[in-house]
């Protein structure tokens, strides 16, 4: 029906795309590049002609040396063509006159009588089927590699009937037909490798073509090194249990920017606050997964899970830290300074490239997901500028209770939130904010060692 949309590609389907498209790509100058051996073909039948080497009648040899000449040039004119229709069909019409010319020159050395049994054997009249044969191959279409093969086979044996007679061959006649016939079964063996070879060739070069094109889109959201990972677990088709550290920062107030100031200003203040959090998490080699209204959600899935966890911390006390100054600028200004939360939360979750067929995105899924959002709703109660769950907590080195001053958070209502600290991150400074609680300062359930956390 006319009426109904195309049904969906999904990005586990584009194999066969890339597949299709290849042959496309490596045709562009393919018949330039062709010129090289062809023209030995030609200096081949020419010195032939000019010898009087074979047999059969010599203008006939100035006919097709002069023939071949003209479908050489004219290959290599079709290929300039602006016609898509005579580019389509350039390859096949190339193959067949490349099958007719091995055939004629193979047919041209047949023995007939005894005294032309040496031309079963040369050199001279294998060239030009191999050479194509190959030639065509290199065209990575395995169709056209096999009906070349099956034309000159084809042609071979024609000929053989035709033209071989063992009783004109005298003693040596048997011999002759034998060499011939093993001849014929070598090229037939070749063949059979040339084609299998081709889509073998064909596969694995649409294969990288895929994932370097993966990479490359990948790579515009990804670290590199996860990007490569992805594509080399199983590209965009794959989804993957994998750990990871997960950051969600979140601009607090800004329901009451957007009453009290211009929607213009609004925009352009979160639009600053998203660019100050993106600069942070991607120059510690994490990703923005998401924007979700004035919240960003970041991903660390790069090394082992005390890097990420590292990772994921040196880019909260960035952002911080560049909010510090960025606030101290607006206040200069009498621009309303910005505050955000974070929440820090790591586990294991399946991450990878997400596509229903209608749109395809690299995000996490789990559990741990489920939690983060909980941590944020607890920071945004208790009033906390940074949370991290105990599982992140795990992850920091000997220095983690000086430099982060972790303080324990009393127990939820909600049994399966993970334990909570509050920490202290970096030099940042609270905008001062009228009935502000401000973070709590240190009291007894402060960590003292990171190996003590549950």
């Amino acid at each position: 029906m006319s009426g109904m949309p195309p049904p969906p590609i999904s990005l586990a389907d584009t194999a066969g795309l890339f597949s299709a498209e290849l042959p496309a790509r490596i045709e562009q100058g393919f018949e330039r590049r062709a010129l090289a051996p062809r023209i030995g073909v030609v200096l081949i039948l020419l010195l032939g002609a000019l010898a009087d080497y074979g047999h059969g009648e010599r203008t006939g040899h100035w006919v097709v040396l002069g023939a071949y000449g003209l479908v050489t040039l004219l290959a290599a004119a079709g290929a300039r063509a602006r016609s898509e229709r005579v580019r389509s069909w350039l390859p096949l019409a190339a193959t067949c006159a490349d099958a007719a010319i091995a055939v004629y020159v193979v047919a041209d050395h047949v023995p007939r009588y005894s005294g032309e049994a040496h031309l079963a054997t040369d050199a001279v009249s294998l060239l030009p089927a191999y050479l194509f044969l190959l030639q065509t191959g290199m065209r990575l279409r395995p169709r056209l590699a096999a009906l070349f093969a099956a034309l000159v086979a084809a042609g071979w044996a024609t000929a053989l009937a035709l033209l071989l007679d063992p009783a004109r061959l005298g003693p040596d006649g048997a011999h002759v037909l034998v060499r011939q016939g093993m001849g014929l079964a070598a090229f037939a063996v070749a063949s059979g490798f040339v084609v299998s070879t081709t889509a073998w060739m064909r596969a694995a070069a649409a294969a990288a073509l895929r994932a370097g094109e993966e990479r490359l889109m990948l790579s515009r959201f990804l670290p590199d090194g996860v990007a490569t990972e992805v594509v080399r677990t199983g590209g965009t088709a794959s989804v993957a249990e994998r750990h990871a550290t997960l950051l969600s920062v979140d601009l607090r107030g800004s329901s009451a920017l957007a009453r009290a100031y211009p929607p213009a200003l609004s925009i352009a203040w979160l639009l600053e606050f998203r660019r100050l959090v993106h600069d942070a998490v991607t120059t510690h080699g994490g990703v923005v997964d998401k924007y979700v209204g004035d919240g960003v959600l970041a991903l660390f899935l790069d090394g082992d899970a005390g890097e990420q966890a590292g990772r994921a911390l040196a880019a909260a006390e960035a952002m911080l830290d560049t909010l510090t100054a960025l606030n101290r600028e607006r206040s200069r200004a009498g621009r309303p300074t910005l505050r955000v939360i974070a929440a820090l939360h790591c586990g294991p979750v399946l991450a990878g490239v997400f596509d229903d067929g209608r749109r395809a995105e690299f995000t996490v899924l789990g559990t741990v997901m489920n939690d983060l959002s909980r941590i944020e709703r607890r920071a945004k109660e208790e009033d906390l500028d940074v949370v991290a769950s105990a599982d992140v907590l795990r992850r920091f080195g000997a220095d983690a209770p000086e430099r982060l001053a972790p303080r324990s958070l009393p127990p939820s209502g909600e049994t399966t939130l993970p334990r909570l600290f509050a920490l202290r991150l970096g030099a940042a400074e609270r905008p001062a904010e009228k009935g502000g609680r401000g973070l709590p300062s240190a009291s007894p359930s402060i960590v003292t060692d990171p190996g003590s956390v549950p």
